[in-house]
């Protein structure tokens, strides 16, 4: 719990710093003047006024975030001395004002790409992307893809590892026809998956679920080897890892459980891979036992006396400064086109609102993605920000895309929107906020009851 709120308050933080960050910088690029600059809410701890216009830098006590203060006519208490009424901010051109509320929720997706490429340079473990025996009767299975086959591509995104080929399926989400290039056994082949009808919702199954793609995670490795079991008799060492049973390669964990319940008591040779990575063979021949089943019943069964598990496909994958970043630009880029997507679903009632999650929910998130280690959490970091800004770009009053359709119309006709158009907006806006708000945090109280 401790994790979870520290995580959350570090994640907001962050994030509404950087945003805050962003109309900060453009503002005093644009001329105008930064009254105040406040690292989180509430009381003020500390300040201290610094630069030509004598900015007022605040900490804070509620860490959650910050703001800027500039200097603006329309705010009440405003006194604007009359050689600085240039540089009040509501009397800049609407292109300055247009780039100065843009620059918050791009800074967050800017923050996004950062995050990403500090990943990839530093590098990360991933599952290698293979697929395993496909669902039967599924999409996946009438294409005929097989066990073992890896995935190369899908449509313009090369997939490296498993996190590429599950953002390429979600980027390419409505699409139909969306090639797949697969390489089985060192030829490379092309299917096209029909994703038009898949579903991004709390409701439905994965999206691999849905397809029928069953990935292959690793290969089963041997453990708790029983004395006197037939695993201890054939040579069988702890952590030994299965590559074959009879010259059958790419079983899956239960793929070999079951396989030797069916020989029954009949030889059954393993290759089998050491700690170190000798190779080797051994013939072990199982026995017929009384186990519980999972039900907990006792049935009889062939057995050699070992527990199974998986011991994961990972390879390494790290880039270099120019790949890194591109890399970065590519996944915030694949992550907002699924978030429109997702929000597009919602909008039009396809997908249901209960994907919207509130507070509860992120601050959950964050700590568990804090206790899987720095890569994992600042991943979840880079998501959450691509969130913020695209929440932030809405076309909703008193969110910078309520703004910024304001300053759109005001240049298609040549002059502002009357301040009653503007003051009815915000109260629109406010409701859609509040709206939201009440529904993300319903959501997030019903997950905690399930």
């Amino acid at each position: 719990m401790v994790t979870a709120v520290v995580a959350f308050i570090v994640a907001l933080g962050i994030l509404i710093t950087f945003h805050e960050l962003g109309h900060y910088l453009v503002a005093r690029l644009c001329g105008v003047k930064v009254l105040k600059f406040s690292f989180g809410f509430g009381p003020v701890l500390f300040s201290k006024r610094m630069g030509k216009d004598q900015t007022e830098w605040c900490l804070s006590a509620l860490p959650l975030g910050g703001y800027v203060s500039m200097l603006d006519e329309r705010q009440e208490g405003c006194t604007a001395k009359p050689h600085e009424l240039h540089r009040a901010f509501n009397r800049q051109s609407v292109y300055k004002r247009f780039a100065i509320v843009a620059a918050g929720p791009l800074a967050n997706i800017i923050l996004a790409v950062l995050f990403y490429a500090i990943i990839a340079w530093s590098g990360q473990p991933e599952i290698r992307p293979v697929m395993d025996t496909p669902t039967p009767y599924s999409q996946a299975a009438q294409l005929n893809i097989e066990r073992l086959d890896r995935i190369v591509r899908v449509g313009d995104n090369d997939v490296e590892g498993l996190e590429d080929f599950n953002w390429a399926v979600l980027e390419h989400i409505g699409e139909s026809d969306v090639p797949v290039v697969l390489d089985r056994s060192g030829s490379r082949y092309t299917v096209y998956f029909d994703l038009k009808d898949l579903k991004i919702d709390e409701d439905s199954a994965s999206p691999f679920a849905q397809l029928g793609i069953n990935i292959r995670y690793g290969d089963p490795i041997l453990f708790n080897i029983q004395k006197d079991s037939p695993a201890s008799q054939a040579g069988i060492h702890e952590k030994d890892i299965v590559l074959s049973a009879d010259g059958r390669y790419g079983l899956s964990v239960q793929e070999l459980v079951t396989y030797i319940r069916e020989v029954g008591e009949e030889p059954i040779v393993l290759t089998l891979k050491n700690e170190k990575g000798d190779v080797r063979e051994v013939t072990v021949t199982p026995q017929i036992r009384l186990v519980d089943n999972e039900k907990g019943v006792k049935e009889e069964r062939a057995v050699i006396g070992v527990n199974v598990g998986i011991m994961p496909d990972l390879i390494w994958l790290s880039k270099g400064p120019i790949d890194g970043l591109v890399a970065g630009l590519e996944r915030t880029a694949s992550i907002t086109k699924t978030t429109y997507k997702a929000v597009v679903q919602m909008v039009t009632g396809e997908a249901s609102t209960k994907n919207l999650t509130g507070p509860v929910t992120i601050a959950d998130y964050a700590g568990k993605t804090a206790q899987m280690g720095w890569r994992v959490y600042l991943s979840f970091l880079a998501m959450i920000s691509v969130s913020l800004g695209l929440l932030n770009l809405l076309p909703i009053p008193l969110l910078d895309g309520g703004h910024l359709l304001y300053y759109l119309m005001e240049i298609l006709r040549g002059r502002p929107l009357p301040e009653t158009v503007m003051q009815a907006g915000q109260k629109v806006g406010l409701l859609i906020v509040v709206a939201l708000g009440v529904l993300a945090l319903s959501n997030d109280f019903i997950r905690l009851i399930q």
